[in-house]
């Protein structure tokens, strides 16, 4: 998937899963603000989701 402005990301973030809004894509990098923090890899997954609009995701699968 491709980053694009207006769009929230997830990932690890210290020891728990963070949450990230894009605010700037460009060809050089991008630039995103600092949303949440969630204690488990599912809450970020559906978070992320339901932020997205994309309603909520059928399986789960975590990769690292």
């Amino acid at each position: 998937m491709k980053a694009q402005v207006g769009q929230y990301r997830f990932g690890r973030h210290r020891n728990m899963w963070g949450i990230w809004l894009y605010i700037a894509v460009n060809e050089s990098g991008t630039c995103a603000k600092f949303v949440k923090d969630s204690f488990t890899y599912e809450d970020a997954v559906k978070e992320v989701y339901r932020l997205n609009g994309w309603g909520e995701p059928k399986k789960l699968y975590r990769k690292f």
